[in-house]
């Protein structure tokens, strides 16, 4: 594997105003690539994100289609529709397929951060970078708890909160919020409680239960009840729900 740090973690990327703050970044940025990987994901999701040969079995975007029951879709384009051109983006996991290399398209000027605790994931994005000439794409370590600092017009969380535990989601969705200019929003798309209807019911309980031990909360808890109170009060949330339930999409737009 390239050891070379990636492209856009150069601080000369990053303009800094004095040579103390470009010395400080270098720093941080020394500081993230010693950040070990998670010990629930080395348990539970080593088979996704972090053994070698992931990249060539998952990221294709005919694999998402099939894991996402061919709504990948729509739910990727229910994401792109709340960013606009010139928005500053961010999304602390990256995403199989090409989901991140359209939300880089559409923010356009705008800055695109993706970042990721796997170096696995985050090679694999820097060649989909380099691949479709993406100067406005940012590529960074970070342990999504612990999410890289805006502000940000948009932070996304796609498909990500029902891949941690309960401590996780919280930091989380808190961080992201935090990271949110006023007037900009969160956006997060996960499993959510299917309807008694949904005839996915028993093949996806199954999946759960084998590999991803941390979707049930999601079945019972809200998001937004993740959230702090005084973070809670400073956002308007709005909730829908597609596929007979399967996946819902919140909207916490930053009013304070």
């Amino acid at each position: 594997m390239d050891a070379r740090p990636l492209l856009s973690d150069d601080t000369t990327a990053l303009e800094p105003d004095s040579q103390t703050e470009a010395v400080r970044e270098s720093h941080a940025f020394r500081e993230r690539w010693k950040l070990p990987i998670p010990r629930y994901l080395k348990e539970v999701y080593t088979w996704a994100y972090v053994a070698p040969h992931v990249r060539r079995v998952f990221d294709h975007q005919w694999v998402v289609a099939l894991i996402l029951w061919f709504q990948d879709t729509a739910l990727m384009k229910s994401v792109l529709n709340e960013i606009k051109p010139g928005d500053r983006v961010y999304m602390p996991a990256s995403v199989y397929g090409h989901f991140c290399i359209d939300m880089a398209r559409q923010a356009a000027p705008g800055p695109v951060t993706i970042s990721d605790i796997s170096t696995i994931q985050l090679y694999g994005l820097r060649k989909k970078r380099r691949a479709n000439g993406l100067k406005n794409l940012f590529i960074r370590r970070a342990n999504a708890a612990m999410p890289i600092k805006g502000p940000y017009d948009v932070a996304i969380s796609f498909l990500l909160l029902h891949e941690v535990p309960e401590d996780y989601k919280a930091m989380i969705i808190n961080h992201l919020l935090d990271e949110v200019e006023v007037g900009g929003k969160a956006v997060f798309i996960d499993y959510h409680k299917m309807r008694w209807w949904q005839p996915l019911w028993p093949i996806m309980a199954f999946v759960a239960w084998s590999l991803e031990p941390f979707t049930f909360t999601l079945w019972k808890n809200e998001i937004a009840s993740y959230a702090t109170p005084d973070r809670h009060a400073k956002f308007t949330w709005t909730k829908s729900t597609s596929f007979g339930g399967l996946y819902q999409k919140i909207i916490a737009v930053r009013t304070a």
